[in-house]
């Protein structure tokens, strides 16, 4: 019975704030929209990009598909540069891959970006499936994303933000949060666990069984 462990990229195992509001701003002004807040902006790390302009910025439609492809220019030849592991992953990585444990990723970033970040720093080569939408993807199921990257028999999700918490358990998954993310932390309740550095993620998998038993909801 294989144990598989599937993590977001943006906030989980990348600090990629900086680069991500500063592609956001260059995006709006390329648009001719208004700025938003700093708050705002921590919001626009975790759901997709279209999901981000539209409901986050206040974008119509047209004005968000440009908004869109202004920010991925940026962020492709600026903004990726400003994204740094966080303190522990590599450690985290390898001592996961050691013991066995079957790594996949489920992220909203554009596949593109999120294999440019793990070939960059050599993350490409622990994980068994890499799940990200296509440029032309506009939703933001992470659920669907989330089934997708399950590789082995049974499996948690290590995310942090709503999105990762509420998208694996609607794929029957439980789900760990990273709370050393950019998830606010009042969002992250309903979190089966909480890990507040990737070494604690580590521990809590290893530690607690229950966590690759199906999540089952009580609604």
């Amino acid at each position: 019975m294989t144990r598989g462990v599937i993590f977001d990229v943006d906030g989980t195992l990348f600090d990629t704030g900086k680069g991500i509001k500063a592609s956001v701003r260059y995006a709006l002004e390329a648009v001719n929209a208004a700025q938003v807040s700093d708050d705002k902006l921590d919001l626009f790390i975790g759901p997709s990009l279209f999901y981000s302009f539209t409901a986050t910025a206040g974008l119509d439609e047209s004005t968000a598909v440009a908004a869109v492809e202004a920010y991925r220019e940026h962020y492709w030849e600026k903004g990726v540069l400003d994204s740094f592991p966080y303190d522990g992953v590599p450690q985290m990585l390898d001592d996961l891959s050691r013991a066995g444990y079957v790594l996949g990723v489920a992220s909203s970033k554009p596949l593109i970006m999120v294999r440019k970040l793990l070939d960059r720093y050599g993350y490409d080569k622990y994980f068994e499936k890499v799940v990200a939408p296509d440029y032309a993807r506009r939703g933001n199921d992470k659920a669907e994303m989330i089934k997708s990257a399950a590789s082995a028999d049974k499996n948690v999700m290590v995310g942090d933000t709503h999105f990762d918490i509420d998208g694996a358990h609607d794929a029957g998954l439980r789900a760990i949060a990273a709370m050393y993310g950019f998830g606010k932390a009042e969002t992250l309740e309903k979190a089966d666990a909480k890990a507040y550095s990737p070494r604690e993620v580590f521990d809590i998998v290893r530690s607690r069984d229950e966590l690759f038993e199906r999540y089952v909801s009580v609604k």
